[in-house]
């Protein structure tokens, strides 16, 4: 039976639940120490576009600009960026920062060429192997074992690499790390050069680097051939829109990235998130966000100094040395003693209204951005040291909780039985997760945050990845 037509009479209020799940998380006012950097407040003096997006939400129509062949408006806006950002050409991306670190691919690795990768890759730099058919040749980073963290990538590392696959056309490196953890880029790139390869950073987590002489050199200005910059995440632009760059010298012809781009990203582009680029870079060139970057670091150092000094069981991550000079401070990673990152970091956002970037077994990242005001750092800092006062008195482990099959799985080198593309393109079945061990991963399983694959196609199915695959199984190759 046919359900009965609705009367006109009647009136239904529309079914949207993406809507009313952001209205319901817009009404917990929670304190947004995390992406994307803006914390829900528009940072730029003239916020007309963002109060009335539907009339500024447009196509490509005369005077405007096409991002695909830019030679006005857009084009006009990439030169600025590209001389804010101190490189030879910039880039908008409107796919976030991952179609560009797939366009980089696209660019400097051919089909079945060598391409060094370490562990911790986001998952886009996968997406660029299946789409260009290169190899990849994987090796561990440097580990921070007591605070369940990656490390750096070394200078000893990228070399011995250079050495053992002297056939390698391109290295791919994370830096910063999620969490703040940078590499040496200005000797690694030296090695790179002298050796012929090319040099893609995933500078994702640190647009501000370039913009202040308080955070690191950005590989910028450090010698790489292309760099990525996910600007939402601390730039204050929209959620999806990023940048890439060529820099001084780069080895990447910028006719052949711009063909790279317009393979993988929309015809249709967003002008909302164009135009967020836009103004977020225009703000962060001016007097006004230079004082803004300067006043945010200087509260990171703040509370930093009392945590520091204050904290007896919390443990907050900073390191010293040469690290340092490497490392974002606006990243606080905080492990307790007593619970997981994951159980720490729900109960306090539920208790306090403190909203964190992510939590893992070993800590919680929180981040400190454009968007927060001083009453945010002045909450923050007073909610962390009454966690910390309450554990007065408990006998408390000197290493953070974490579960041992889920350390050594992230930890694990894959073991590639055929190229990401070969087994994507596959014949393949999903196997329950008993049935797994050992059989060729056809499907990428991977967390986001922070986008690192835990398995991914062509890699053999090991036993520390079983506790970490889909209930409902996973996708692997047909068997001959």
């Amino acid at each position: 039976m046919q359900p009965a037509p609705t009367k006109k009479s009647e009136t239904h209020q529309p079914e949207t639940p993406l809507v009313d799940a952001l209205k319901t998380y817009d009404r917990l006012d929670r304190r947004r120490f995390h992406v994307p950097a803006h914390a829900g407040h528009c940072l730029y003096e003239d916020a007309t576009v963002w109060g009335q997006p539907f009339r500024y939400d447009l196509t490509e129509l005369d005077g405007l600009d096409v991002l695909s062949e830019p030679d006005g408006a857009i084009s006009e806006a990439q030169q600025r960026m590209a001389s804010l950002f101190g490189v030879a050409h910039s880039f908008m991306l409107i796919n976030g920062a991952s179609v560009g670190l797939m366009a980089a691919m696209l660019c400097v690795a051919q089909p079945g060429a060598k391409v060094l990768i370490p562990r911790n890759a986001h998952r886009a730099v996968l997406s660029g192997l299946i789409v260009c058919g290169a190899q990849p040749v994987w090796f561990l980073p440097s580990h921070l074992p007591d605070w369940d963290l990656w490390g750096p990538v070394t200078v000893a590392q990228v070399a011995a690499q250079l050495q053992q696959h002297p056939d390698a056309t391109v290295l791919f490196l994370t830096s910063p790390t999620y969490e703040g953890l940078g590499s040496d880029i200005p000797a690694i790139a030296g090695l790179c050069k002298a050796h012929g390869v090319a040099l893609v950073v995933d500078e994702a987590h640190g647009s501000l680097w370039p913009l202040s002489d308080q955070l690191p050199a950005s590989a910028c200005h450090s010698g790489a051939d292309v760099v990525i910059h996910s600007l939402h995440k601390s730039g204050g632009s929209l959620t999806q829109s990023a940048l890439a760059h060529l820099p001084q010298g780069s080895c990447v012809d910028p006719t052949l990235f711009q063909q790279a781009l317009n393979t993988l990203q929309s015809t249709s582009p967003s002008y909302l998130l164009m135009s967020s680029l836009d103004a977020a870079c225009g703000f962060l060139g001016s007097t006004a966000g230079q004082v803004r970057i300067e006043w945010l670091l200087a509260q990171v150092q703040a509370v930093r100094r009392t945590l520091q000094t204050s904290l007896s069981h919390l443990r907050l991550y900073q390191p010293s040395g040469a690290a340092a000079q490497f490392w974002d401070p606006c990243k606080f990673y905080l492990s307790h003693p007593l619970e997981t990152g994951e159980d720490w970091g729900a109960r306090v956002e539920e208790a306090h209204q403190l909203a964190y970037e992510s939590a893992k077994p070993g800590g919680v990242l929180y981040l400190a951005n454009l968007g927060l005001t001083e009453a945010d750092f002045e909450a923050f800092k007073t909610i962390i040291l009454a966690e910390d006062e309450a554990l007065r008195g408990a006998e408390c482990p000197t290493s953070p909780l974490r579960g041992e099959s889920v350390d050594s799985a992230e930890i694990c080198l894959p073991q590639m039985a055929l190229s990401p593309r070969e087994a994507f393109f596959r014949k393949g079945h999903k196997v329950p997760i008993a049935s797994a061990l050992n059989r060729i991963a056809k499907e990428t399983v991977v967390h986001c945050p922070p986008g690192i694959p835990v398995l991914m196609p062509g890699e053999r199915i090991q036993k520390a990845h079983l506790p970490l695959l889909p209930e409902a199984g996973v996708w692997v190759v047909a068997e001959p």
